[in-house]
């Protein structure tokens, strides 16, 4: 198997994808879930633009930073406020009515973020690992579990258009793609494969934390 094909079948068999909070939700979720979960990915939506410069900037290839650069641009809605997935995350939660001045960041949370921000200091073959199969392309099948669900929800409750979850999933197939035909162009030595590997293994561990916050939340409630 390809250096591609390993990698999307890591983050296609990896833990993280069965967490019990997002399994669960699967089956039945509330209203308070999807809040929760929103809340505390609005934290990761900020972090995400930062990860990318900082892996643009552990570079020299100009090629690659072009790539990581579209991605960011994109991100940020191509310059129109508006759009940028964190804007349209915050608009997203004000329709539901979330409480923005109570807004508080798991430590579950908090430990995923300065994991992810660990991988990437390490170089930048391990932050295309932890960007690449790690985030764009486990975000489109994570968050096609979430939009499911959400859609599952908005036949019982009068709720917004899910733009959020359309934006990131189309955003998601097209930035997932073209990270992995530039670890296809750059990796083309042993270290730097085996480095993209354990940056896509140390980010996909990391994710982990973010779902025990929200399953250590469950037990509270019990």
């Amino acid at each position: 198997m390809n250096l591609i094909g390993m990698l999307k079948r890591e983050v296609e068999t990896h833990s993280v994808l069965q967490a019990k909070w997002l399994k669960e939700r699967n089956i039945k979720m509330t209203f308070d879930d999807l809040i929760l979960w929103l809340s505390q990915e609005y934290f990761v939506s900020i972090g995400f633009v930062d990860w990318f410069l900082l892996v643009a900037a552990n570079t020299r290839d100009q090629n690659a930073k072009i790539v990581l650069v579209e991605n960011i641009w994109e991100e940020l809605g191509e310059g129109k406020i508006s759009e940028t997935h964190v804007s349209i995350l915050t608009n997203f939660l004000e329709q539901l009515g979330f409480d923005f001045s109570a807004h508080q960041i798991l430590p579950e949370t908090k430990t995923y973020l300065e994991k992810m921000r660990s991988v990437i200091d390490l170089g930048f073959y391990y932050g295309l690992g932890a960007l690449g199969p790690a985030n764009e392309y486990l975000l489109k099948l994570e968050y096609s579990q979430i939009a499911n669900a959400y859609h599952q929800l908005k036949k019982e409750l009068n709720l917004p258009e899910g733009k959020f979850f359309q934006v990131n999933l189309d955003a998601d197939e097209g930035h997932s793609k073209r990270l992995f035909d530039l670890i296809e162009t750059v990796c083309f030595t042993e270290e730097s494969k085996k480095q993209v590997m354990e940056g896509n293994r140390l980010a996909l561990d990391a994710r982990e934390d973010f779902y025990l916050g929200l399953s250590r939340l469950d037990e509270v409630k019990l």
